[in-house]
């Protein structure tokens, strides 16, 4: 489970930088015997990613959400294609009611007793 912020249509630069120490061969993938890559995170099965944006829906897909899109390929291409990958998002954060607040983490919570 990934619960970030994001800034500026990408992800915050701790979270950057663990996947850059984490995605190295050894770790993340291997290389068999013909010198081809291999996932070696096999054992995740499930990944959510729950993320705010100060920005509307329309300009974040306008913009291709960087940040989802990086984490998503980062783990699916070292863990298998059956991973499944979900998400949360809250858009216009800074401009949303408390009530559209409260139902992001009321969806959020039921998506997390799923998993």
């Amino acid at each position: 489970v990934f619960v970030y912020p994001t800034w500026w249509g990408g992800l915050p630069a701790q979270l950057k930088g663990w996947l850059e120490r984490v995605m190295l061969p050894g770790t993340a993938f291997v290389f068999n015997d013909n010198n081809k890559v291999r996932p070696g995170l096999g054992n995740i099965k499930r990944i959510h990613i729950a993320s705010t944006f100060g920005s509307p829906w329309l300009y974040v897909r306008f913009v291709n959400d960087n940040g989802r899109r990086i984490l998503a390929r980062a783990f699916r291409l070292n863990t298998s294609l059956r991973t499944k990958v979900s998400t949360s998002s809250l858009y216009a954060m800074d401009t949303v009611t408390n009530a559209s607040r409260d139902n992001f983490l009321d969806t959020l919570t039921k998506k997390m007793e799923k998993i």
